[in-house]
């Protein structure tokens, strides 16, 4: 039989200065297993952390195992750090929303993450906290356009009080979240979606801003299949109809659902390739809306597979201008 003892900590940016000078704050759990974790201004050997107002999040735990038993040490070595920074992060947004600092410091204030393990708890080696390697594509961005394109643009855009979309704030919070916070990333990318049509709906029909703000409204794809449609858009494609592809429309509905089970029936977030994919979904259907809305421009950084996916429908006969 063997003791192993067992050390993690990392930094939390702009914690530092909440913390009281002197003491530790010291929480001791008992599952998933007897641990002890801390928040101080220092480490156990009393070094600073990289930026004075971090503070330090240190946890420590033993384990008791058989040699003979354990199939393979590296294994067992980062199960139990594992465990051990489970209990670390939520510690650490339970501590920041209890004292009232919820809004303070960046989003994923973590940094400079560090593992250790001993046999006899002085002398102790680090294990790397890299579990693997996963390759995650942002949204393809194609050059600039021509200097003096993009100056008189932006210019008039300006003059004329042109802000950029709210739709499209919301979408740039949700996809720089969507590693950290899944469940976050997925209810800030649906409210983008929905901001951004009602919006549309908004400088296209004045008289109906009123009564898509203020009226509960039916699913999103509800509404773009049935409403959209009906609506007097500036700009549309040429030899599409102006719904979006089902396959758009279909990852969207998608979206709307999984954050509807997130947030009334605490089911879990869709994570990697599939809410990367409804949060592409969304910027392809914010552009479109930029597009219907009078900026003809924005046909451009609709990704390429919603713009094959396009069903070609005949053009309804309207007054809007082609793009494409």
């Amino acid at each position: 039989m063997s003791r192993y003892f067992f050390r993690c900590s990392y930094e939390v940016e702009e914690l530092g200065r909440h913390l009281p000078e002197a003491d530790d704050l010291e929480f001791r759990f008992d599952r998933p297993r007897p641990s002890v974790v801390r928040l101080s201004k220092s480490y156990w050997d009393r070094q600073k952390p990289a930026d004075a107002a971090s503070a330090i999040c240190m946890a420590e735990t033993t384990e008791e195992t058989i040699d003979d038993k354990m199939s393979s040490e590296m294994q067992f070595l980062c199960r139990i750090l594992d465990e051990l920074y489970s209990t670390m992060i939520p510690t650490v947004a339970i501590f920041r929303w209890r004292c009232g600092l919820a809004p303070e410091g960046p989003l994923d204030p973590r940094s400079n993450l560090k593992g250790y393990c001993s046999n006899d708890g002085e002398s102790w080696r680090e294990i790397s906290m890299l579990r693997g390697l996963k390759i995650s594509y942002e949204i393809p961005t194609g050059p600039l356009p021509p200097a003096d394109v993009i100056c008189k643009d932006v210019i008039e855009l300006i003059k004329t009080g042109t802000q950029e979309p709210l739709g499209h704030q919301l979408f740039r919070e949700a996809w720089s979240e969507r590693k950290t916070r899944p469940a976050s990333a997925l209810v800030i990318g649906v409210a983008a979606a929905e901001v951004g049509f009602k919006k549309l709906v908004g400088s296209l029909v004045p008289q109906a801003q009123w009564l898509v703000d203020e009226v509960p409204t039916p699913f999103l794809g509800r509404m773009l299949r049935r409403f959209l449609p009906t609506l007097p858009v500036k700009f549309r494609f040429q030899g599409k109809s102006i719904c979006p592809p089902n396959v758009l429309l279909n990852q969207l509905d998608e979206a709307v659902d999984r954050r509807n089970k997130l947030v009334h029936a605490g089911q879990p977030p869709p994570d990697g390739d599939e809410l990367d994919s409804m949060l592409r979904a969304v910027s392809d259907f914010l552009w479109i809306c930029d597009v219907y809305a009078g900026q003809g421009w924005a046909h451009e950084y609709i990704s390429a597979g919603t713009r094959t996916a396009w069903a070609a429908e005949p053009a309804p006969r309207k007054t809007s201008r082609p793009v494409a």
